[in-house]
């Protein structure tokens, strides 16, 4: 078996081209391992770490994974991508603790099927990352180092790692209690302060009673606005001794946790191994980024990245030209609102394309992006009208009603357009992403009433914790994330003597 794959620059090479693989074999390219890929979250020139190369299972292999636990199957994707960096005894372990949750597939009808992902802690896709990743980056610093052995043992005299998460809401809750009590890590949330308009109620509150070591902040701007903070601050060389790691899908250590689910659901839903699409609901473009690793890794199927009206993607795939507009529409599927995708500089590099700084410097080549990748708008207006069609056709999943919010409505929506636009009759597996519950301003405006989980019932009733309100200015959002970074430290070096 080859060595696990190395991590380069989106800005520096083009994945899978000639020039890549020759400097590769020449060592001009610097690479680095998945380790220091992990802890340092994105390349020091702001692209993003892409894979050197994705290992590839064979289809008799994926399809025995249908009948695996999901700790199972999470051991057995992860193996050529952790190869030397922790051992599978510890991955099992990891795995084990992690996933007391699966997804849950719910057939609709003969050939559409939700797969869904929000039966975590924290009501959403991104539990499937935020149970491992800080459970392995506590692997990483602890355990006895395979490679990488200077950079891994120097980790173990950092006092304090600092992680930063810009989040549209999802993220922040599901990393936030990912990392919730982990030694030697905090973290800072930044969401937008326009409630509801960009971060939902119960999105808010979970994140604002996390405690400990969870520090939030409500940013006046969008989650845009919070993303250009977020990366500032890692790139920040006044702040470097506060070591940030980051906690988005901008980490390539977030998007590989993520290919699991797609080996999971896959032997379960195809019929005997044949090609299937996912409609995948798309913001920033880290979970479609994971379904296209996961097909180039052997899985048999098509992506349908499913957009709402922050559609610069969209405009991507039907003109060629990536030109994100200066506001993100506040659409109801909240967490989707993004107007320029950090992951789309990886969505492009399979096909040739590169994006540095926001700017498409390198096009893909159209005519392969589109043969392997539909790319479907789902307006605000139709959000409705697809929720609505799906609740009023009555789908049933035994004695429950199949209730879908605003995220999964959007895959539902671009499932039905692709199917319209390309006659496709076959198995598509739609993600849901998120709990209804937690998006219940939508459901309850068209008379839906979803019935909450417990937690999420209880959630409802508890006032806000504490946060901060600031504006959007570098510097005053760096002196606060100073000033949380000292109040963590002194208290976990407390927490540590006692």
């Amino acid at each position: 078996m080859p060595s696990a794959p190395r991590y380069f620059s989106s800005n520096e090479a083009i994945f899978g081209t000639s020039d890549l693989e020759a400097r590769i074999r020449n060592n001009s390219l610097h690479t680095v391992g998945l380790a220091e890929a992990t802890i340092t979250g994105q390349a020091p020139d702001g692209g993003l770490l892409m894979p050197t190369y994705i290992p590839k299972f064979p289809l008799s292999k994926i399809m025995k994974m249908g009948n695996m636990e999901y700790w199972q199957v999470f051991t057995e994707v992860t193996e050529p991508f952790f190869d030397g960096v922790l051992s599978r005894k510890t991955r099992e372990k990891i795995a084990q603790e992690a996933y007391n949750f699966e997804p849950l597939i719910q057939w609709v009808s003969e050939n559409t099927v939700f797969t869904r992902l929000d039966l975590g802690p924290s009501g959403a896709f991104k539990d499937f990352r935020g149970q491992v990743f800080f459970r392995i980056i506590d692997a990483i610093i602890n355990d006895e180092p395979l490679t990488e052995i200077e950079f891994r043992r120097s980790l173990k005299d950092v006092d304090l790692f600092s992680i930063i998460n810009s989040t549209s809401g999802d993220t922040g809750s599901a990393m936030g209690k990912g990392c919730l009590k982990m030694p030697k890590m905090w973290m800072a949330i930044l969401h937008s302060a326009y409630i509801p308009e960009h971060v939902r109620e119960l999105q808010a509150k979970q994140m604002d009673i996390l405690g400990y070591n969870i520090e939030v902040m409500r940013i006046l701007t969008d989650y845009t606005g919070c993303a250009k903070l977020a990366s500032r601050l890692e790139r920040d060389p006044e702040l470097g001794y506060m070591r940030m790691i980051s906690a988005n899908s901008a980490n390539i250590g977030n998007i590989l946790p993520q290919m699991v689910y797609y080996f999971w659901i896959y032997p379960r839903i195809s019929k005997n191994g044949g090609e299937i699409y996912f409609s995948i609901p798309s913001g920033n473009f880290g979970n479609a980024t994971a379904g296209l690793f996961a097909k180039m890794a052997g899985l048999p199927i098509k992506i349908i990245a499913s957009v709402n009206e922050n559609d610069v993607v969209y405009r991507l795939y039907k003109t060629g030209k990536y030109e994100p507009e200066e506001g993100t529409h506040p659409s109801p599927s909240n967490s989707m609102n993004v107007k320029d995708p950090s992951n789309i500089r990886r969505f492009v590099q399979p096909f040739g394309g590169q994006i540095i700084d926001s700017v498409l410097k390198v096009q893909p080549n159209m005519e392969m992006f589109r043969s392997e990748i539909f790319v479907e708008r789902v307006s605000d207006a139709e959000t409705k009208e697809y929720l609505l069609k799906h609740w009023r056709e009555g789908h049933k999943i035994g004695e429950l009603h199949s209730t879908i919010e605003d995220h999964g409505t959007v895959g539902y929506g671009g499932a039905e357009k692709c199917r319209q636009r390309t006659g496709y009759n076959g198995i598509i597996g739609i993600l849901e992403t998120g709990e209804p519950g937690k998006f219940c301003e939508t459901l309850n405006a068209l008379g839906i009433y979803p019935e909450l989980r417990p937690d999420f019932a209880k959630l409802v009733k508890m006032p806000h914790g504490n946060y901060l309100i600031l504006p959007n200015d570098y510097e005053t959002v760096k002196s606060a994330v100073k000033y949380l970074y000292n109040k963590q430290l002194e208290s976990q070096r407390k927490s540590r003597s006692n």
